[in-house]
């Protein structure tokens, strides 16, 4: 069987997923800073630390995905862009978990309270990320089919059907 490559609509899809998430762990990434310097989070134990390396995972990662790649990639770029999703993805769900429990219950002696400006945008960045990444990953991950006009001939090989059955020769 022949491989067709990607439609249009799948290499744009791809596309946007992947800038969306960028877009996001940007975002995710800088209320994380603003929260470390503005609100002063970097003074609080193991929770200031955590935030500074929530701004630079977001950071990296976003910048990462911001740089173009094209629809068929080798190996190695699958391989990186799959671990750069998965951990995008990881800080997506390790930010809106670690927050949900901090306003439940203290998380490293800490406990948020209420539901300010800050905390919202991170949970809709966090959120968004998750749904890119999960939506990127899908689509990286889809293999292309056998192409349509592809089928089996008697002798084992692969040939192609023509367009029409009438043109077919007997």
């Amino acid at each position: 069987m022949t491989s067709r490559p990607p439609s249009r609509a799948h290499v744009y899809a791809l596309a946007i997923s992947r800038l969306i998430a960028a877009l996001a762990l940007l975002a995710t990434g800088g209320i994380h800073l603003e929260q470390y310097i503005v609100a002063d989070y970097r003074v609080i134990p193991t929770i200031g630390p955590l935030f500074l390396l929530n701004f630079i995972g977001g950071t990296v990662l976003g910048l990462y995905f911001l740089v173009p790649a094209r629809a068929q990639v080798g190996r190695v770029r699958w391989l990186l862009d799959s671990v750069a999703a998965l951990s995008g993805w990881a800080i997506g769900v390790g930010g809106l978990v670690a927050l949900f429990i901090s306003e439940a219950m203290p998380l490293f002696g800490f406990m948020e309270h209420g539901y300010r400006l800050e905390i919202v945008i991170a949970i809709v960045a966090e959120g968004v990320t998750v749904v890119a990444l999960s939506v990127f990953l899908a689509l990286r991950n889809r293999r292309p089919g056998p192409s349509r006009h592809a089928r089996r001939r008697p002798d084992g090989g692969v040939g192609v059907t023509p367009a029409s059955p009438a043109t077919e020769p007997q």
